[in-house]
């Protein structure tokens, strides 16, 4: 699979992932998941080809608002998919106003994650 359709997903909850990387390989996208912050950093130090982000916000080791701003850190460019049950008021202010990222609030289902993805990644 190309490094274009390569994407972190980061969510901790199994059958949450699991819906989520299923419906991205329908889409035609290859999945590298992580459940924690940690594992999410360290692939993101071994892959440099990664396309965008799905980030669930409650994770076990933090919050995936901190994770998405370190993401953008280091690659101020990647697209990031907020996964929220909380709704966007409570991301990172710095999140909210950033046009690379869209929210999804959960429980979501394909149509809404492929809406996010256009969000996000209007060219694919």
């Amino acid at each position: 699979m190309s490094a274009e359709r390569t994407v972190l997903l980061v969510e901790d909850e199994v059958l949450v992932a699991a819906l989520a990387a299923d419906t991205l390989q329908e889409l035609g996208y290859s999945a590298i998941e992580a459940t924690t912050i940690k594992a999410a950093l360290e692939i993101m130090a071994e892959s440099k080809h990664i396309a965008f982000a799905v980030v669930d916000v409650g994770l076990p080791d933090g919050r995936g608002d901190e994770l998405a701003i370190k993401l953008l850190d280091l690659r101020a460019e990647m697209p990031i998919i907020m996964a929220t049950g909380y709704g966007e008021s409570h991301l990172d202010a710095r999140l909210r106003a950033n046009p690379r990222i869209a929210v999804l609030n959960k429980p979501y289902d394909m149509a809404q994650l492929e809406a996010a993805i256009k969000t996000v990644r209007p060219a694919t």
